[in-house]
């Protein structure tokens, strides 16, 4: 027999490696068009953010290493240009030299993948837009990258893996990362309340998220990239990632009169053999039946893709062995963040016709006093009636691809949440729970469907109910529901009495246990209509993320840190000045392995001991706390002073402003805790002694609003902006000023720059912070940096030339914010 294979990735490597192994005599011939056979394709985004740093790492396989081991005849940049099915040939073109041969074959598998979709927009092939495919697609975007990883801006366009793979390696290289999606979430297999969670992990790193809207263009402007954007805005980029989807190539399959599907790939029945004899095919440029959905699918997935070469090359040697079906199990590593999924998600389910029931769980990854463990956000999807797994998806930081595989595996084997429930699962502090969160899913859900459980989710109608949030006051001042009343689940007893038993209750907490609780005395008390919140808050806020109010929208941490490939994210420590006003101490506060509400009231309880000044710093492994974190500090009157990520988790500094919580709580900040700076001056010693007294009202608790006009405005002037075309006058004032804080010089003594070195070198040895470091620590602390737009006109400054976090306003802004000032300074 002599087979002909061409492609020679994962299906094709796979479908001849196996056929070699059931057929020591067939001749075996290995057609790839590419300069590399058997790569690591899975890997490339990790080589370009220097993870993976040895380039060698991703070639599995050479033709030489092949013949050696499996006498397989593999044949590089080698391009199938033509199938003769009747005549059994195949039409080869030598990329390298021109020349067209013709190769007889007995079987023909066709493993040619997939391509990456080019969006059919203007400029979408201009240079340094790039895909990512190959290993040369991998080597040109590291070149661009290598070049000038800081100070590079990068746009991906597309949130599904390989894009967000791309924009993870992207930013830890040091990257300005911006990431456009037309969907509304990124991810799409997985539904809106998981993706949230990882929306929000990308934020804190900084990576700056566009959803909801598409690239309509690309144009070449000096050295940059313009994409415009369908919402009518535009981002300036040197290098572009095109990461939308893949489109099977199916060409030669046409040429051999093969059937193509619905979904653009190639018909294949369970052997793998397409409606032409003697051709089959495998990998991603087929379609596959799905375990839990109707009808055939495209995955591009690269178990399945091996799975089915070996099927095909089984079968081709005459041993029958069927492919079943593919249910799309897949896993992303976003930073410290896991996501994972299996199966079906809803809105697939609900696009099929398919009936299914959710439930949510946040247990942590293993047992909570264990160091190094954190909640997990998991949904599990079943049917109805029977309980039969229909899909799985997770986001979280611990053990969330083990949950999500045995979850995988049970459905693979027509499993049900009951099975789920009397699951057997390895247990150790370190490893696990002794309830491990696929047991619990398996309770929840089994609960449910036996009717000890019911369920409401956030788009449910509550008119008519009563709404009764379990939660402890703390927890319940942070974040609630507009009509929810706060009764905590000790207090739910006594609290009965005169509730008429007929009207809905509808209950919720933080993730779903109290509220449970909550549920089954009520229940058992003769309450006819009684409901939890799946998931609680937790996955309410996920859920319902376009919704939220400000206070409750997801925290950019790029605003207090912005870590890059040479200067990892370290805390931020109170500068030295404030210190000094101050007179604080530090907490260290760890609340690592505590889930929601474990963090807030351990940070309530720890604060009611401090003195105005102190600070904390809080240890979270709850990403939730992101979003709880500042609202607390705002609702009780404290300063979020630094906010990163740190691991698994995140670090946050409070400061004690001596505010109490229930003045916080009940008005707003008084203009008496207002002041208000107009800074003209470019001298150093009057910048330098408008953001002492900046921060230190900041420390006090204050709010501050600082207007920049003229040659103040030098002060904010960004050292890394980008260059850009400047007209002559701009470039002469430009070149008459100050190019950053760190430039200006002092108003007296100056003497040619010595005098405001010897100011620096006292400073710096009496640990005073420098000007720059003021004005960070200002922008971190909520200060408002106003730069004056007329100003900016007048001295030809643009928006790209100011530090990120500076604001824009003119007079009436100014006026604004001095009438609620109890002070307004002039420097």
């Amino acid at each position: 027999m002599k087979l002909v294979v061409v492609g020679g990735v994962a299906a094709g490597m796979s479908l001849a490696a196996r056929a070699r192994r059931l057929d020591e005599h067939a001749e075996i011939v290995v057609l790839e068009r590419s300069h590399h056979v058997s790569f690591a394709n899975c890997g490339l985004p990790y080589h370009i953010g220097e993870v993976i740093t040895d380039r060698d790492r991703l070639l599995l396989q050479t033709p030489e290493s092949l013949r050696e081991s499996l006498n397989l005849d593999v044949r590089l940049r080698q391009e199938v240009v033509d199938v003769d099915a009747p005549n059994r040939t195949v039409t080869v073109r030598d990329l390298d030299s021109g020349r067209e041969y013709q190769e007889n074959y007995d079987e023909l598998g066709l493993c040619m993948g997939a391509r990456a979709v080019i969006p059919p927009v203007p400029g979408a092939d201009l240079p340094g837009i790039h895909v990512l495919r190959s290993l040369g697609d991998m080597d040109r975007i590291k070149q661009r990258v290598d070049r000038d990883p800081a100070g590079l801006r990068a746009l991906v366009v597309g949130a599904g893996f390989i894009g967000l793979e791309a924009a993870e390696n992207l930013r830890e290289r040091g990257a300005e990362v911006h990431v456009v999606e037309m969907a509304p979430q990124i991810l799409p297999p997985v539904d809106h309340e998981i993706a949230a969670n990882a929306e929000q992990v990308l934020r804190t790193h900084g990576i700056k998220l566009h959803l909801g809207t598409a690239v309509t263009g690309f144009a070449q402007q000096g050295q940059r990239i313009v994409a415009s954007l369908g919402d009518g805005s535009t981002l300036e980029a040197d290098l572009v990632v095109l990461a939308i989807g893949v489109k099977p190539l199916t060409e030669l399959a046409v040429a051999a009169g093969a059937q193509i599907g619905p979904r653009g790939g190639i018909v294949v029945d369970e052997h793998q053999r397409t409606t032409v004899e003697h051709v089959w095919a495998a990998g991603d440029v087929v379609e596959s039946r799905h375990t839990v959905l109707p009808d055939s699918h495209v995955i591009a997935l690269a178990g399945p893709a091996n799975r089915q070469g070996r099927v095909a090359a089984e079968n081709i040697c005459g041993r029958e062995t069927s492919y079943d079906s593919t249910q799309g199990t897949s896993v992303v590593k976003l930073f410290a963040m896991t996501v994972a999924a299996t199966g079906a998600n809803s809105r697939q389910l609900a696009q099929a016709g398919i009936p299914f029931w959710t439930v949510h769980a946040h247990p942590t990854g293993h047992a909570g006093y264990y160091p190094g463990t954190s909640p997990m956000h998991l949904k599990l999807l079943f049917s109805p009636t029977d309980g039969k797994l229909l899909g799985a998806q997770c986001a979280g930081f611990d053990g969330v691809e083990k949950r999500i595989d045995v979850i995988a595996t049970a459905l693979r084997f027509g499993g049900t949440v009951f099975d789920l429930e009397k699951l057997e699962l390895s247990y150790a502090p370190p490893y696990g729970s002794a309830k491990d969160p696929v047991n619990m899913a398996g309770f929840l859900a089994s609960n449910v469907i036996r009717g000890d459980a019911k369920l409401w989710y956030p788009d449910a109608d509550l008119t008519g109910c009563r709404v009764v949030d379990v939660r402890e006051p703390t927890e319940f001042d942070v974040w609630h529901l507009d009509g929810s009343q706060n009764i905590p689940l000790g207090r739910i007893r006594e609290e009965l009495d005169g509730w008429d038993r007929n009207q809905p209750v509808r209950l919720l907490c933080a993730v779903g246990f109290r509220s449970y609780l909550a549920h089954r005395i009520l229940v058992q008390r003769g309450f006819t209509d009684v409901a939890f919140l799946s998931g609680g808050s937790t996955t309410y806020r996920a859920w319902s993320t376009p919704e939220r109010g400000e206070q409750d929208a997801p925290v950019d941490l790029s605003v207090f840190t912005q870590p890059t490939a040479s200067q990892p994210s370290q805390p931020q420590a109170p500068t030295a000045f404030t210190t000094a006003l101050m007179g604080a101490q530090t907490i260290d506060l760890d609340c690592t392995g505590l889930a929601c509400p474990g963090p807030i009231m351990k940070l309530s309880e720890t604060m009611k001991g401090l003195r105005p000044g102190d600070e904390i710093v809080a240890h979270v492994s709850d990403m939730g706390f992101a979003s709880d974190g500042p609202a607390w500090a705002k609702r009780n009157g404290h300063e979020l002073v630094g906010l990163e990520p740190d691991g698994s988790g995140l670090k946050a500094t409070f400061r004690h402003t001596g505010e109490t919580a229930q003045a916080s709580a009940q008005a707003p900040v008084a203009s008496k805790n207002k002041n208000s700076f107009v800074v003209f001056s470019a001298d150093l010693d009057k910048v330098i002694a408008a953001f002492i007294i900046a921060n230190g009202a900041l420390s006090m608790g204050n709010q501050v609003s600082m207007f920049f006009t003229f040659w103040g405005l030098n002060s904010l002037r960004d050292p890394r902006a980008p260059k850009r075309e400047m007209k002559p006058m701009d470039k002469m004032m430009k070149a008459m000023m100050p190019s950053s804080a760190e430039a200006l010089t002092l108003s007296q003594m100056n003497m040619g720059g010595a005098g405001t070195a010897m100011i620096k070198n006292t400073m710096k040895q009496h640990h005073v912070a420098s000007v720059s470091e003021m004005i960070q620590s200002a922008l971190d602390g909520g200060a408002r940096l106003i730069a004056c737009t007329m100003t900016m006109d007048l001295l030809g400054i643009t928006k790209e030339d100011l530090l990120p976090g500076v604001e824009f306003g003119g007079v009436a802004t100014f006026l604004d914010e001095a009438s609620d000032s109890q002070t307004t300074l002039f420097i």
